[in-house]
């Protein structure tokens, strides 16, 4: 690998690691540890598959964006997921070019990037107040079908 990025080789490498791929032909493709050809080594047609990614920035005050649409397969059956390629967007500073990106089959239990887990997601934080008791008396009285009452001792709702 060959980059005068200010990232390292290896968060590089860990990064293009995390990008889904998308294959038709994944059911027919073997884990690494089980391929028979290889020797579990992971570098057969069997149980890996070749990627290529070649970029350079022709400007060194620019910053140039690779993201997973920039990677060629060696197996045209096997590509990035091109639905998230927005969210594996990687900025490389001026050279990057890979010798071998190799990407092999896994489960969750080798790796985490394998895991359904490991997936981020958000939600929005409800924003509670806690109303005082005449809020709480004025809420009651104003419910049309009275369904809510007010604990005359806890002064919680019943």
């Amino acid at each position: 690998m060959s980059t005068s990025s200010v990232l390292s080789d290896e968060f590089i490498a860990h990064c293009l690691g995390l990008i889904p791929l998308t294959s038709a032909a994944a059911m027919q493709m073997r884990f690494s540890r089980d391929c028979n050809v290889c020797d579990g080594d992971g570098f057969c047609e069997y149980c890996s598959v070749e990627f290529l990614l070649s970029a350079r920035a022709t400007d060194s005050d620019q910053t140039l964006e690779v993201t997973s649409n920039d990677l060629r397969s060696a197996d045209p059956k096997v590509c990035p997921s091109t639905r998230l390629a927005p969210s594996s967007r990687r900025s490389i500073n001026t050279d990057f070019e890979p010798n071998a990106g190799e990407q092999r089959k896994g489960i969750g239990k080798d790796h985490a990037k394998w895991s359904p887990a490991a997936t981020v997601t958000f939600m929005y934080e409800p924003d509670i107040d806690t109303l005082a008791l005449d809020e709480k008396r004025s809420w009651v009285e104003s419910s049309p079908t009275k369904v809510f009452h007010l604990d005359p001792i806890t002064k919680q709702f019943a």
